[in-house]
């Protein structure tokens, strides 16, 4: 009986009851929602409030994200995710003055491709207590690495412009980025093949310009045409608004961004993926039959010897 305990453990540890059960395939639904430099920000100060406090909640946009991944034990997965969504921002409708001043706003379309791995926190077996897999709940946090394509765009007179041809800071930045998403997660497994979850990542990027924003006004001279230097500039729109700050704070030299601060991006999602069944790669259900009979059944077997 000792050597049925231990066997059991170990395959339990290494995954070897549910090895046929490792890949997995499905997609999420969710939001999205920008954070650098343009909205948010604190109303007595340039400056940006800490974190998630600077997003603009109310301009959430939507997800859409399709996986594939695959469990190498019970604590750890991996698996490609691509994701697309949309952000957006604006300066009109901001309390900091000095932003809306600015007068700015944009939006983008985003699509993620990454590599990461899941770890598990917390997995309880038989949740609902109805028998085994009926359902399992899994707690996991998430990291990664990949690449976002992006191409801000800004709207003036009801016409839509790609901002990134325009060089309204004087620089050619790319459209693609680095990025490293990271989260928390859970799921539900139901009868072993369907999972139904949750996750909460932040994406962060190693570019400053999914907002086409930045740094500092430049000369107005060196922009390659007239509607780059309308979409550079648009304190001009807003006159003699009171309370924000004079034209002459909007000028070549001024700040514009925050440089030191990469955009980033936050995406919810509610997930559904189904569960493979492959061959297993531990052993053959019929190799250790011992470990699915009940204990009566042993106990017949026994008496007959």
């Amino acid at each position: 009986m000792k050597n049925i305990y231990v066997i059991s453990l170990l395959i339990l540890l290494t995954g070897g009851v549910n090895a046929q059960y490792n890949w997995e395939v499905g997609g999420g639904i969710g939001t999205m929602n920008y954070l650098g430099d343009i909205g948010g920000g604190l109303e007595t100060s340039h400056d940006a409030r800490a974190w998630l406090l600077d997003m603009q909640f109310d301009k959430t946009q939507f997800s859409l994200t399709g996986f594939s991944k695959y469990r190498f034990n019970r604590w750890v997965r991996a698996g490609v995710y691509l994701t697309y969504g949309k952000i957006k921002g604006t300066d009109a409708d901001n309390a900091n003055l000095s932003r809306r001043g600015r007068n700015l706003s944009f939006k983008n379309d985003i699509v993620e491709l990454a590599v990461r791995a899941d770890v598990n926190l917390l997995t309880i077996y038989d949740v609902g207590k109805k028998g085994y897999y009926n359902p399992d709940f899994s707690l996991y946090l998430f990291l990664g690495v990949g690449g976002v394509y992006h191409n801000p765009k800004a709207e003036f007179n009801g016409t839509t412009y790609s901002l990134r041809p325009l060089t309204t800071e004087g620089v050619d930045y790319s459209n693609i980025a680095f990025v490293i998403p990271g989260g928390l997660g859970f799921f539900l497994t139901f009868n072993r093949v369907n999972r139904i979850g949750f996750e909460a990542q932040y994406s962060y990027t190693f570019t400053d310009y999914l907002d086409d924003v930045s740094d500092r006004y430049v000369d107005p001279a060196t922009l390659p045409s007239d509607i780059a230097r309308l979409l550079a500039n648009r304190r001009p729109e807003l006159g003699d608004e009171a309370g924000v700050p004079a034209p002459e704070n909007y000028t070549a030299g001024n700040r514009r961004g925050d440089p030191n601060h990469p955009d980033g991006y936050m995406t919810i999602r509610f997930t559904y993926s189904y569960v493979l069944r492959g061959k297993s790669g531990y052993y053959k259900r019929g190799q250790y039959n011992f470990l699915h009979r009940s204990s009566k059944k042993r106990r017949k077997s026994r008496a007959k010897f």
